[in-house]
């Protein structure tokens, strides 16, 4: 399909995309502080992803290119596309939480206690020694929680920056998404220049959930 790069979502690395890379083509990254890179000093912050997708572009010879981001990436790819307009031709994001309460905030941060991970979801905390590292997991885990406070406390994507995202945008999220939501995500999109709402059905937040086979022939479309 050409030049396109993928972002992974919270917790995540460049391989949560690779399946989806191999239908589709295009270039896949770790976003600072996730597999084997480093957290920042300053922890895990969204001007650390745009220039890992600067360097992206750099390293490929990009002038331009379609973004796909799963949850996080979505949200550091339209922040992208803000910033840089004349960069970026669409935007696709798969299960991004734009809007952020309180009580949606509480909801997540519960969900990030590596000791609740450990003996609830034992399985999901092996993932992440693998992916990050068993001496490390955790800290990007509290990173991951610090920087959802601080995004929930001070959004990014106010309306100064979304009015800037002139390129067309798909946002997809699943029925069952109860992070994303299918109603926020349609509120959100009714606010973007130019996008629309695809919402994958039987399907809840979990990347691995979505059905390649429902969401890519609707990428094809969308890129026509």
């Amino acid at each position: 399909m050409g030049r396109i790069l993928l972002l992974h979502g919270a917790l995540g690395s460049a391989q949560q995309l690779t399946t989806l890379q191999d239908r589709i083509g295009g270039v896949t990254i770790d976003l600072s502080g996730h597999g084997p890179r480093p957290i920042p000093p300053e922890g895990i912050r969204f001007e650390h992803f745009i220039t890992d997708i600067d360097r992206a572009y750099e390293e490929q010879g990009w002038t331009s290119a379609d973004l796909i981001g799963y949850s996080m990436g979505g949200y550091a790819a339209l922040l992208y596309a803000s910033k840089y307009p004349e960069r970026v031709r669409s935007v696709v994001t798969i299960g991004t939480k734009y809007l952020w309460t309180p009580e949606g905030l509480e909801k997540e941060l519960h969900k990030l206690d590596p000791d609740v991970m450990e003996a609830k979801v034992p399985a999901f905390a092996e993932a992440l020694a693998a992916v990050h590292g068993k001496e490390r997991w955790r800290d990007v885990v509290a990173a991951i929680a610090k920087s959802m406070t601080d995004l929930a406390h001070a959004p990014l994507l106010t309306v100064e920056v979304v009015a800037r995202i002139q390129c067309p945008v798909l946002c997809c999220v699943g029925e069952g998404d109860t992070t994303a939501v299918p109603g926020d995500t349609r509120a959100f999109a009714a606010r973007l220049p130019n996008a629309r709402v695809f919402v994958l059905p039987n399907t809840r937040h979990p990347m691995d959930e979505v059905d390649l086979d429902v969401l890519v022939p609707e990428l094809g479309t969308f890129w026509g």
